[in-house]
């Protein structure tokens, strides 16, 4: 056989998975931002369902949810009813539900669902930030994505099941789209930003603001460059002229909107639009741009077009079954907004809301953007900005009352410095703006270049002035929407904590610009590393030593030790002064610009941090307690507990009514709802219509039938399709406070029982809610000023107070305030630690839930049951420890103590019976894991009768395990079928009659106990009964089926026997205990002789909870779930209970077993701890 010549040979090509890895093109910049882009994901889908809805969130995800269910009766705008979803701009645009649905479809209905598409929304601004590159350079793109990701509004609202997070990204595409078209000339730009225009139309009426925004300053941009300069000015001065006349005289325009607002947004509009004409490029980008898409590209602007139409026209018309909805789209949201919205203004918040709002949780990209706004609106007259800024830090600390009379001084000398710098002409020059900075769109990042480091400030003072080059666009831009948005929103009539993203967007990217540029400005490497990271240091230092002594003067009093605080806030002070002064040194070797640099970037560095903790505290700590700002109405945490716990009540009440479209049996279950008044008023609809969603039967009742209620008020007919036919009381029923009467109280009392004191929803303490009071605590004290007096006369809330004659301070002293010394404790206390002052405290709108007593689990008014608080009881010995050594326990769960004081425990993990004697030494161990003769699969339940034999609940063999004292195998009783996994158990279906058929068919038997007479007695639990056999297991008889009725079980686990004979049975799920007496016969009877309710025992839990009875007549139980022990009488009257979580001696975790010894000790099988407990009652516990 010959060779092929290798010329002649044929190669396949590689398939796709054989290809090796090209990774040329990784480098550290994408892994870093690829980290980036992890960290959004992990902290934007992380617990992401903790969070109880919002009331606004459950109205939107409930008609989400309606909409994917395919529900009817949709009310739309104009009045209509649609068969399916249809626009209304109350509830704003179909984008978002079309993306909730899609959410639902694809992963099912719940709270994390509902806020999927939120959160997608901002891992994709977060991706979107390297679209940013051409603009921020390297560094600037991954500063934007970490503030995009981290920035504690963002992040909290892009979690949050509202449009706000969706129209967010849709303006960044919007704005990208623009630039980079612009810039760049590809289709794919415009494309985009047609698309994010559709959107942005089809998800919130927001976009009125933005176009506004973006359009002005496309318009102003396109007519500067082309009209005559001059020209423009003169327009734009009297444009400005008349937007000033129209703010000061204030007209109304219609019944419900006035014209001041619109002329202070027109006026901030064309004020920048006048900075913007002097420092920004020339060139004539946009219309050469426009100009060329419609005269060579007019294919690319229809596909754009078309793009828009096509998305506007889907998703309105509801994919073509409402095309009304079209029509309905393209006017009835601003007729809405400008009819009724905007003068709404719910939550009557104060002007200055959002200057309260971004300092406390966006201080980044506060600060950031209005350095970064001087910067550019004064690009070239840098210094000019700088004694601006000067000019408002002497006013602040004059005003605030800073330092007392060293502050006036302050201000004095700054004020002077200020008029003779200017005089000098020191602002002129020399030029601060950057030599290689272009006017090119996409090479704006080149002005991240600048001088390098190590120039000081005299090599500065020494070149010539030279020509400023333009300012970039892209970053003027964004400085003219963070400005235009803070501007527009503080306007608005409805202020809402969500709407601060849209003024935190632009500012976190503009901020991001400023230190990227910052960070890529300096030669870092060229840097004195010693000097230059003294700097830094030097700089946290010097504001610690400030931070004390703004500490003690804030608690300075009155009096000697006022003025004692004024002179310990001396050194603090003196010590800051030094470290400055040690800064100014170090900057004359390193540079002085870069030591600026380098302290700005220190700021931020340390504003950053604090911004990670304000993110962790409002988006994982408490995201739905109102002791943040951005929490202005939330439902509490515990509307998700109630449902949870409505959910398992209604599942085990209904579970035999299982259906295709009721798979678990629980959505039938009556609930009876208040409904409020004829106004909505207490209704309890919004959260829980979400929450109760699957539920069939909402019984709605009106608030008059609450306060007028009688017993047969709560009657509800058993079968829905029968109004008029048996009628039952209602399961539960909630009810809104304020509607609860005597009646109504003693009308629940006789069938119910008050599981829950709740709140329906809380808000942040304001203070007085209407404004008009400026002697009440809270920052609605500034809502109205000494300016505004005349109209605090004429509004209706303020009618009860004599206005004339209230203290109200000039408009600025909201702003003042975070600045005076006798404030300084309470902003560092809530900024720190998020402390309310006094005396401003959480309220809310309070509502009960009531039970029916035959179904309450656990409460603490129910049955004899005290809700005394739990003690700290010592153990006296602890035994064991976890391991699967001699003495050591794994698991554990029953216990048993004989006469002599032996302790048998149920080392189950370990597959074994361990035994120690009365001083906790390890005797012997028996058992394995098997089915065989001394093996077991997971012993449970342990009892030991007079003779010393031992009884073993071998759970999963399905059986009862007979030892000697000595731990041989005797014999064992009981059958199962193979249930898989090495287990065995035998299925009744809990009935009486299944049961019979099979008498020593067990189903995971958890509990043993022997009587004086040797009689054996097993807690079938699966079985939900208890079987008796004799010592030898020959059968006796039975008791028990499924149920709740009194003798029925659900999941009897721990049964004790006491000296009288009495069986006692932990029915675990049903959440009580069953007191059994005999006959005259000595037979178990099976109708109990007493039943009480224990607290903590729920079901659908797996805990293993045991009983033991004392020689004299009294119970003890164990609750795992609470990690307690109680001690109570025959009919459930505690005595103690003792325990609490832990691991020292006087704590437990998951508390099992207990058995209690002849003198009188008791004994707990510590599970969680790996452990038995050994404690003496006091004397008062007995």
């Amino acid at each position: 056989m010959s060779a092929i010549p290798r010329e002649n040979r044929e190669y396949a090509a590689p398939k796709l998975l054989d290809r090796a890895l090209d990774t040329s093109w990784l480098n550290l910049e994408l892994v870093a931002f690829g980290l980036l882009v992890l960290l959004s994901i992990i902290v934007h889908l992380w617990a992401l369902g903790h969070m109880a809805m919002h009331h606004d969130e459950s109205v939107t995800s409930w008609t989400s949810w309606r909409y994917y269910t395919g529900a009817s009766g949709f009310n739309c705008a104009g009045g209509r009813v649609a068969p399916s979803y249809c626009y209304d701009p109350v509830y704003h645009g179909p984008a978002y539900y079309v993306l909730s649905l899609f959410s639902f479809f694809l992963f099912g209905d719940g709270e994390a669902q509902a806020r999927l598409p939120e959160a997608l929304a901002g891992i994709l601004l977060t991706i979107s930030a390297w679209m940013l590159r051409p603009y921020f350079g390297r560094s600037g793109t991954l500063i934007a994505g970490a503030l995009l990701t981290f920035a504690p509004t963002l992040l909290y609202f892009t979690r949050f099941s509202r449009h706000d997070a969706l129209i967010l990204l849709w303006a960044f595409w919007m704005v990208i789209g623009v630039f980079r078209y612009i810039d760049s000339a590809r289709p794919r730009y415009l494309y985009l930003f047609a698309a994010a225009t559709a959107l942005a139309m089809a998800t919130h009426e927001l976009y009125y603001i933005l176009f506004f925004l973006f359009g002005s300053f496309l318009l102003i941009r396109v007519a500067s460059e082309r009209l005559p300069r001059r020209q423009l000015l003169i327009g734009l001065a009297v444009a400005l002229a008349v937007g000033l006349v129209l703010m000061i005289m204030n007209p109304p325009i219609t019944a419900q909107l006035r014209g001041g607002g619109i002329g202070l947004l027109f006026s901030v509009v064309l004020g920048m639009a006048l900075l913007m004409l002097r420092v920004w490029p020339d060139e004539p980008r946009f219309s050469d741009r426009i100009a060329a898409l419609w005269n060579a590209e007019r294919y690319v602007l229809w596909t754009a077009l078309g793009i828009l139409v096509a998305l506007f026209v889907l998703l309105f018309s509801n994919f073509f079954t409402d095309v009304r909805g079209v029509l309905d789209g393209l006017y009835q949201g601003l007729a809405y907004w400008l009819g009724s919205q905007h003068e709404y203004a719910r939550g009557k918040q104060p002007w200055y809301y959002y200057l309260m709002l971004l300092p406390v949780y966006e201080p980044v990209a506060l600060l950031g953007s209005l350095g970064a706004a001087s910067l550019l609106f004064a690009w070239g007259r840098e210094r000019l900005a700088a004694l601006l800024w000067m000019i408002v830090g002497a006013l602040v600390i004059y005003g605030a009352g800073l330092f007392g009379g060293l502050g006036m001084l302050i201000s004095l000398a700054l004020i002077g410095l200020v008029v003779y710098l200017f005089v000098s002409g020191w602002w002129r020059g020399p030029i601060a703006a950057p030599a290689r900075a272009t006017v090119a769109g996409p090479s704006d990042a080149d002005a991240l270049d600048d001088e390098p480091a190590g120039a000081d400030d005299a090599d500065e003072a020494a070149e010539p002035a030279v020509p400023p080059q333009p300012a970039p666009l892209f970053p003027l831009f964004l400085a003219f929407w963070f400005v235009g948005a803070l501007v527009a929103f503080s306007w608005a009539g409805e202020k809402m904590p969500w709407l601060v993203t849209h003024i935190a967007l632009p500012g976190n990217l503009l901020a991001a610009w400023a230190i990227g540029r910052m960070i890529d400005a300096l030669d870092w490497r060229a840097l004195p590393g010693r000097l230059a990271g003294l700097i830094p240091a030097a700089l946290v230092l010097a504001l610690v030593a400030v931070s004390v002594a703004l500490w003690r003067i804030g608690s300075a009093g009155e009096g000697q030790a006022g003025q004692a605080a004024m002179l310990q806030a001396i050194v603090p002070l003196l010590i800051a002064g030094l470290l400055i002064f040690g800064l100014l040194s170090i900057g004359q070797q390193v540079g002085g610009r870069a030591t600026r640099i380098i302290c700005a970037l220190t700021l931020f560095g340390l504003l950053a941090a604090y911004s990670v903790r304000a993110s962790w505290m409002v988006v994982y700590d408490h995201p739905d307690t109102p002791v943040e700002l951005l929490v202005y109405v939330q439902s509490p945490p515990d509307v998700p507990l109630i449902v949870g716990e409505l959910r398992t009540l209604a599942i085990n009440l209904t579970r035999n009514r299982r259906t295709p479209e009721d798979p678990t049996g629980g959505h039938t279950m009556p609930v009876i709802m208040d409904a409020g008044d004829e106004n909505s008023e207490g209704s309890l609809a919004w959260p829980y219509q979400w929450y109760l969603r699957d539920f069939q039967r909402i019984e709605s009742r009106k608030a008059d039938v609450f306060q007028n209620a009688t017993a047969d008020s709560f009657l509800v007919p058993v079968d829905r399709n029968q109004p008029d036919g048996e009628k039952e009381f209602a399961p539960v029923v909630m009810v809104y406070v304020p509607h609860i009467t005597d009646a109504t109280r003693t009308a629940l009392e006789e069938n119910y029982v008050k599981r829950y004191d709740s709140k329906l929803n809380w808000y942040f303490p304001e203070g007085d809610l209407s404004g008009c009071d400026p002697r009440q605590a809270g920052y609605k004290r500034f809502y109205y000023n000494s300016s505004t007096i005349a109209q605090a006369k004429a509004d209706t809330q303020c009618q009860n107070l004599d206005v004339a004659t209230l203290p109200y301070e000039p408009f600025y002293a909201p702003l003042l305030w975070p600045f005076r010394p006798e404030n300084f404790n309470t902003v560092k206390d809530y900024l720190l630690y998020r402390q309310l002052p006094d005396p401003l405290q959480v309220y809310g709108r309070e509502m009960q839930v009531w039970v029916r007593k035959d179904l309450v689990a656990s409460s603490a008014e129910v049955g004899a049951t005290s809700n005394a608080g739990a003690v700290k009881l010592v153990a006296e010995q602890v035994i064991g420890s976890p391991g699967s050594g001699d003495g050591q326990l794994s698991d554990p769960r029953g216990i048993a103590v004989d006469a002599q004081g032996n302790l048998y425990v149920a080392d189950t993990g370990n597959q074994r019976i361990e035994v120690f004697d009365a001083q906790g030494v390890p005797k012997f161990a028996v058992g394995s894991l098997g089915s065989g003769a001394g093996q077991f699969n997971e012993p449970r339940g342990l009892a030991v009768d007079a003779q010393g034999n031992i009884y073993v609940a071998d759970t999963w063999n399905a059986r009862v395990v007979k030892l000697d004292s000595t731990g041989k195998f005797l014999k064992s009783w009981g059958t199962g079928n193979d249930i898989g996994n090495g287990r065995s158990a035998m299925m009744t279906d809990g009935s009486e009659a299944g049961n019979n058929a099979a008498p020593l068919g067990f189903y995971g038997p958890r509990g043993v106990a022997v009587d004086a007479q040797g009689t054996i007695y097993v807690a079938d639990t699966g079985n939900k009964r208890v079987v008796a056999t004799d010592s030898e297991g020959t059968y006796l008889y039975q008791w028990g089926h499924a149920g709740n009725e009194p003798g029925a079980f659900n999941e009897p686990i721990g049964i004790a026997v006491d000296a009288q004979g009495d069986v006692y049975v932990a029915d675990t799920w049903n959440g009580r205990v069953q007191v059994f007496g005999r006959d005259s016969s000595g037979k178990v009877v099976a109708t109990p002789k007493a039943t009480w309710r224990v607290p903590g025992w729920q079901p659908n839990t797996y805990d293993d909870p045991y009983i033991a009875a004392s020689s004299d007549g009294q119970v003890f139980v164990s609750i795992p779930n609470r990690d307690q022990v109680l001690y109570a009488t025959v009919t459930g009257e505690q005595l103690l209970r003792w325990g609490g979580k832990g691991n020292d001696f006087a704590s437990l975790t998951l508390p099992s077993g207990v058995a209690v010894g002849s003198d009188g000790m008791v004994y707990v099988v510590d599970r969680g701890n790996n452990r038995v407990m050994h404690f003496k009652l006091p004397a008062s516990g007995r």
